[in-house]
């Protein structure tokens, strides 16, 4: 059987939702799915087979209600103003939350009500599991679904995200709970214990602790190699890029693909061996040093990733690595630079 185990981190979550697209278009068929906080919210989707839909639903659902912000302070963050709008929406979010005594968790049960089909859920073959912890006792409860009563489901997945700025209230046997973070973010040893022999973990570095699961346990990571942002970042653009990340990162691990913050199609050994035959030993090992490479094949890489970020090339594309030098060898700018002029003097031919 194959697990995905799905990391807590608030809006981070977007993350995972362009990840399940891509291991779902790989092929990659998931039998059972665990998760911490967001986690929990994106395995239930994920579980109820409607995965396909997580990328509308981060897009379209309104995040800043969702985590009990305000339409004007949405709007601000959004637009990018951090004027004097922004500000006094800010000091009456903090002020609303102190008299509520934490944020109001309307719109994660407006989300779950209008989008989980518990019944759904109940009958798929894929199962479904989380983490949260009871605070009475501090004890961690980790169930799958069969252990769920029906009618609690939603409860249970609002138990697992229950941070502690959230306004505390009473959920299931009329208890309080935690955020599943508190005993284990990445729930991969649920599903190993549970009898799954290879598990997907899709990280968001989410806050909480961290428990470690057999070495020799055939598990798959798929993390982010760049900033998502903070766990409470409701800015749309932040969303869709942590979306359009994850399908990229994943993509990369599953298929092989080569690069570090880029995605490049594979090429041989021989090939980047080929591209330095002309190079200078000396600016060979002045640029290896510089880039910390350890072979010619991540020189290259380096040198190019080094490059494209400083010419703004979209992280969100599978390169081919001959096209990418030939479009830089064509730029008529940083004559002078050692980087530039390396890429320069690579042989294509």
């Amino acid at each position: 059987m194959t697990g995905l185990a799905l990391e807590g981190g608030g809006t981070r979550g977007s993350y995972q939702a362009g990840a399940y697209i891509a291991l779902k278009e790989c092929g990659i068929k998931i039998d059972g799915v665990c998760g911490t906080s967001i986690g929990a919210l994106n395995g239930a989707f994920i579980a109820s087979q409607k995965g396909s839909e997580l990328p509308r639903i981060w897009r379209n659902s309104n995040i800043g209600a969702l985590f009990g912000f305000s339409k004007e302070y949405v709007e601000c963050v959004e637009a990018g103003k951090i004027n004097l709008k922004y500000f006094k929406s800010s000091i009456l979010n903090i002020l609303n939350i102190i008299i509520n005594k934490g944020i109001e968790l309307d719109g994660l049960k407006k989300l779950l009500d209008q989008e989980l089909n518990v019944d759904e859920l109940m009958k798929s073959p894929i199962d479904f599991g989380l983490v949260t912890v009871r605070l009475k006792d501090l004890k961690p409860i980790c169930l799958f679904k069969k252990d769920m009563e029906k009618n609690l489901i939603k409860d249970y997945i609002i138990a697992s995200s229950f941070l502690p700025v959230f306004k505390m209230e009473k959920l299931i046997d009329d208890n309080y709970y935690l955020d599943g973070g508190f005993y284990d973010v990445s729930p991969v040893n649920m599903l190993l214990e549970h009898g799954y022999k290879k598990v997907y973990l899709i990280k968001n570095y989410g806050i909480g602790l961290h428990r470690k699961y057999k070495e020799d346990a055939d598990v798959i990571v798929i993390e982010p190699k760049r900033s998502l942002g903070n766990v409470l970042d409701i800015d749309a653009k932040r969303i869709e890029e942590n979306i359009q990340m994850g399908y990229y990162d994943t993509l990369k691990v599953i298929k092989n693909l080569d690069g570090l913050d880029f995605v490049f199609k594979v090429k041989k050994e021989s090939f980047y061996k080929r591209l330095n035959r002309k190079i200078p030993k000396y600016e060979y090992r002045r640029l290896k040093h510089f880039l910390n490479a350890k072979t010619e094949k991540e020189t290259v890489i380096k040198a190019l990733e080094y490059i494209m970020k400083k010419e703004h090339f979209t992280y969100y594309k599978i390169y081919n690595i001959n096209k990418v030098i030939k479009k830089i060898k064509k730029l008529k700018k940083e004559e002078n630079h050692f980087v530039y002029n390396y890429i320069r003097k690579l042989r294509l031919f």
